[in-house]
């Protein structure tokens, strides 16, 4: 099934591992401890019939008789101790004044314990040795149809994403040479539902792909510019303001531009009739983005996969900018007013080109 797991695949692969490692291992060590349990009852039981046998004047290697008075708060056939020894008091059917005490010390008692207890430990270790190899071998069987259907969707997205691209090269042309005659606001709304299209193609492509590619050098102010008029064209009434210094960052650059463009975009598909986007960036390496628009109800769930507060988009926007940031080390803050707006903050400084 491959050696390399994606990132859900090994989130799958522990929780499936955790799963059938724990319930095993609880039933392993219950087994064990009633196992360990009845090696002491044993134990006792033994150290028991031994005393009898000594108490009858047979000699047992270890055990200690003595003759004793008998007490009125005596009980017979019982195990005491005192702070050397383990004893029993016998019957003595040659005088009922006395009775027949039995010891066994206690530091023998202490040692076959001991014995019952690493014996008991070193099975419950071999048993949960097993139980891991068995949960390892048990979790990737259990991960590989997941594997086989999640691979066999992303084939099928890869197969739908690279359709997508004569159709929509077809359209962008044809609307090119349709502009050259008549710049209509109809073109233009097309034009930008195709770029809307091409937005969520992209997001697509880098959603699907688990690792981040080759890093470069660029200026930073050059591709927010350019992302900026992006979205002025596919958004021509959302008004824009940009307070952006030139910096070099390093870091994968298609990357950059996802987490921008996705950013941008709910800026302006969430803004108010014509509101504005606000984009600064200065020294201390912030990057604000901020909106005019309707807000967030849930600011701490936005980055979830799939989670939507409308009904519009697929959900995997935000997300996809988290899982960027998080592997470009970007760190990304959220606030948002309910009716007021929302600012994304963007920390740099980990990327500034040395």
């Amino acid at each position: 099934m491959g050696i390399f797991l994606k990132r859900v695949e090994i989130e799958s692969f522990i929780k499936s591992f955790l799963l059938f490692f724990i319930s095993l291992s609880s039933v392993i060590w219950f087994l064990n401890h009633q196992t360990h349990n009845s090696e002491l009852h044993e134990l006792e039981d033994t150290l028991f019939a031994q005393m009898k046998i000594a108490s009858l004047g047979q000699d047992t290697q270890g055990f200690t008789k003595n003759i004793i008075s008998k007490q009125n708060d005596m009980t017979l056939d019982i195990f005491y101790s005192d702070k050397e020894n383990l004893f029993v008091l016998f019957q003595n059917k040659e005088s009922n004044s006395s009775v027949i005490k039995v010891s066994y010390p206690l530091k023998n008692v202490d040692f076959d314990e001991n014995i019952i207890f690493e014996r008991s430990l070193k099975r419950f270790l071999k048993s949960l040795a097993v139980v891991f190899i068995l949960s390892i071998a048990f979790s990737l069987y259990a991960l590989y149809p997941f594997k086989k259907y999640l691979n066999l969707t992303e084939e099928f997205i890869k197969d739908i994403l690279h359709d997508f691209n004569t159709p929509i090269s077809t359209m962008r042309l044809n609307i090119s040479a349709l502009k050259k005659k008549s710049d209509s606001k109809n073109l233009q709304r097309i034009e930008g539902g195709i770029d809307t299209i091409l937005n969520l193609q992209n997001n697509l492509k880098e959603y699907i792909e688990d690792e981040i590619k080759d890093s470069e050098s660029f200026n930073v102010k050059e591709i927010i510019i350019q992302r900026v008029e992006y979205m002025q064209g596919a958004f021509p009434n959302i008004y824009f303001k940009t307070d952006i210094e030139d910096k070099i960052i390093y870091c994968y650059k298609d990357g950059f531009i996802r987490i921008i463009d996705n950013i941008l975009s709910n800026a302006c598909k969430y803004n108010k009739k014509d509101g504005s986007v606000t984009v600064t960036l200065k020294g201390d390496m912030i990057l604000n983005i901020q909106d005019t628009g309707t807000g967030i109800k849930n600011p701490k769930k936005i980055f979830k996969r799939f989670y939507k507060e409308t009904s519009r988009g697929l959900g995997i926007g935000l997300h996809l900018v988290k899982k960027l940031s998080k592997k470009m080390k970007i760190s990304l803050h959220v606030d948002s007013k309910l009716g007021i707006g929302t600012t994304f903050k963007l920390d740099l400084s980990k990327l500034i080109h040395n």
